[in-house]
Parts: C-alpha cells; sequence; structure tokens
C-alpha cells in the first residue's frame, strides 16, 4: 500500500517515476500495489490520475484499475 500525503511541494518525490520503480524493484513477483491518490478530479484536476497512471506504468506495473471506492490505483508486478 502506498499512500502519500496529499500533491504538496515536498512530497512531489512519493510521487516520482523513480520512487515508483523502487516499490516495483521491492514489490514480489505477482505481487499488487495499492495507490492511494484521493480524489484530486474533484478539484478539476484529472490530469494528475493520468500522470499517476502513467509514471506507475512506465515504472513496470500493470495497471489493473482505479478503484472509484477506496479512491486509487491497483496495480501490479508481472511474474
Amino acid at each position: 500500500m502506498h499512500d502519500p500525503p496529499r500533491f504538496s511541494g515536498s512530497t512531489g518525490d512519493l510521487y516520482s517515476l523513480e520512487f515508483y520503480k523502487e516499490l516495483h524493484r521491492v514489490l514480489k513477483p505477482r505481487g499488487l500495489l495499492f495507490h492511494y491518490t484521493g480524489e484530486p478530479r474533484r478539484r478539476g484536476a484529472p490530469s494528475i490520475l493520468k500522470g499517476i497512471r502513467e509514471r506507475l506504468e512506465k515504472a513496470g506495473f500493470r495497471v489493473l484499475y482505479y478503484d472509484e471506492d477506496a479512491q486509487g490505483y491497483v496495480a501490479a508486478k508481472p511474474a
């Protein structure tokens, strides 16, 4: 589970490609990641969710879906 603080200048590293690559490195093959995002699009910023998804995929995760109720992405590390 990745539950970073809200988006601000001091937490940007927790949403970076480099950090996602590190999460991917330490997760076991076939492991699942839940990345809590909250609801940034309620404030008119759907591109934040798109950017998170793109960086997770670039880091090697397969994004399975966005859970509307839990407000986050569920992603898997391939075998």
